[in-house]
């Protein structure tokens, strides 16, 4: 029986372990699983202010914080592993700040400072860095901020050191200011912005409402538009009639909360515009034109 409890525990310890997968090869350094108070998270590019490492925008934040440290195969770029481990971790995740090379910031500052790592002191034009938030999909479900950051040294070792920040209850608010700016920053980068699935009885969250709300008052020379999309049926023109009817509602609450409506339009799309990797029922805003 101890044998057994012994070998569940290695496996459990493993599958922790390899919660991200390196580049192929990979040779692991560093790895930490650990409650942090104050964690340090940069938002924005670092500098040097009178001695003292200032970022453009940071948090504190409190949580268990699990960290990888990757020497990568040679052979292996910089750019490769942070697109190959970004891809694990952004899916369910809205960014929240990326940077490439000098535009980060000094490099040795990242390494000692911020990460406490000083092998990942590289070239500056050849790091990268990311940070992501995954928001829990059902109320009481811990949200979690994913950090990346890749880097070749002068020696052209190549190293990827990725945080999982699993965030104690309450600390998503503090993310509520920095999220309504990267979700408009995302609206006007793609074009779109995916609000609620379409066969969904719920409309518009309050929060989504007050973000709508905002977009009319900063934007009022911007058109967008409600864009309801609904699979292939039977009958493709009642597709079309009842997609435009889930776009209507969410018009109409959005005017039942004296939202500013002059530049708002609905489309109901049914079946006829897909959009790789998302879903046939949703409603989208749209940037129809600035």
């Amino acid at each position: 029986m101890n044998r057994f409890v012994a070998v569940c525990i290695g496996l459990l310890v493993t599958s922790l372990a390899s919660a991200v997968e390196p580049p192929s090869g990979s040779y692991q350094k560093h790895y930490d699983n650990k409650q942090v108070t104050g964690h340090w998270l940069i938002l924005g590019a670092i500098e040097r202010i009178k001695g003292a490492v200032t970022p453009e925008l940071d948090l504190r934040v409190n949580g268990k914080v699990t960290q990888w440290l990757w020497q990568l195969p040679v052979g292996v770029s910089s750019e490769e592993a942070y697109e190959e481990i970004k891809l694990q971790i952004m899916n369910n995740s809205l960014g929240l700040y990326e940077c490439v090379g000098r535009g980060c910031g000094p490099s040795n500052d990242f390494a000692n400072q911020v990460f406490e790592q000083s092998i990942l002191y590289g070239r500056e034009s050849l790091q990268r860095y990311w940070a992501g938030l995954e928001k829990g999909t059902k109320p009481g479900d811990p949200s979690v901020v994913w950090v990346l950051y890749t880097t070749t040294r002068s020696n052209k070792k190549v190293y990827a050191f990725v945080e999982k920040i699993l965030l104690d209850e309450g600390e998503l608010s503090k993310f509520d200011d920095h999220l309504v700016k990267s979700k408009t920053k995302q609206l006007f980068s793609l074009g779109y912005h995916i609000l609620v699935g379409a066969e969904s009885q719920e409309g518009l969250s309050k929060a989504q409402i007050n973000w709508i709300k905002s977009l009319s008052m900063d934007y009022p020379k911007v058109r967008f538009g409600f864009v309801a999309h609904m699979p292939v049926t039977k009958d493709p023109e009642s597709a079309i009639e009842q997609s435009r009817s889930k776009a209507q509602q969410l018009l109409d609450q959005m005017a039942a909360a004296n939202g500013f409506l002059k530049n708002f339009y609905i489309h109901g799309a049914g079946p006829m515009l897909p959009r790789a990797g998302a879903g046939a029922h949703r409603v989208e805003l749209v940037v129809i034109s600035r």
